[in-house]
């Protein structure tokens, strides 16, 4: 997995991801957002072939088009994206001392055409192994209906501005765990 943060304009940002199987990729997305007084606004998501998600604060609208499905969706303010909630808790994190952390954080955000609830339950600090060292990570497990035989689990480490530095994936078939190699500059 490669994830990547650049800047386009003064307050307007570009979130990327892509995975590759055996050097072919085969899920790519975008996400286009603004940073406003500590806000996160989502502009626009994409993912390569399969989704095109418009945010018109002007209008208070959500235009989606997901494979085949097209419609739209009334904007309120807070909603967020399908790639920007975990950079929002990210930064949402950033503004606790890590003694005094809240059991959970909820966000409202865009999933497949709807506006869905999206909890987050925060596990307190742990330390954690990757490629870069051992870091003192702050756990976060989404957490998900009793139906929904899923885990994700992401450890988040202050010392390094919040930095998602593990995922933990379980889709009920296959357990992947993406570690962080490396920071850009």
């Amino acid at each position: 997995m490669h994830v990547s943060l650049k800047r386009v304009s003064e307050d307007t940002w570009q979130l990327n991801s892509s995975i590759k199987k055996f050097g072919i990729t085969f899920r790519k997305e975008s996400a286009l957002f603004k940073i406003n007084k500590e806000q996160l606004v989502p502009v626009s998501w994409r993912r390569k072939g399969e989704a095109l998600v418009q945010f018109d604060w002007k209008e208070n609208k959500i235009t989606f088009k997901e494979k085949k499905k097209t419609g739209y969706i009334d904007l309120q303010k807070g909603f967020l994206g399908p790639a920007t909630a975990q950079l929002k808790l990210r930064l949402d994190l950033r503004n606790y001392d890590t003694s005094n952390l809240p059991d959970s954080i909820n966000y409202q955000v865009y999933y497949k055409g709807e506006i869905k609830n999206r909890k987050y339950k925060i596990e307190g600090l742990k330390f954690i192994d990757t490629p870069l060292g051992k870091f003192e990570a702050i756990k976060v497990s989404r957490v998900r209906s009793r139906s929904e035989h899923r885990k994700q689990i992401f450890w988040l480490v202050p010392s390094l501005d919040y930095t998602i530095a593990q995922i933990v994936n379980d889709d009920g078939k296959r357990l992947v765990t993406i570690k962080l190699k490396e920071l850009g500059s």
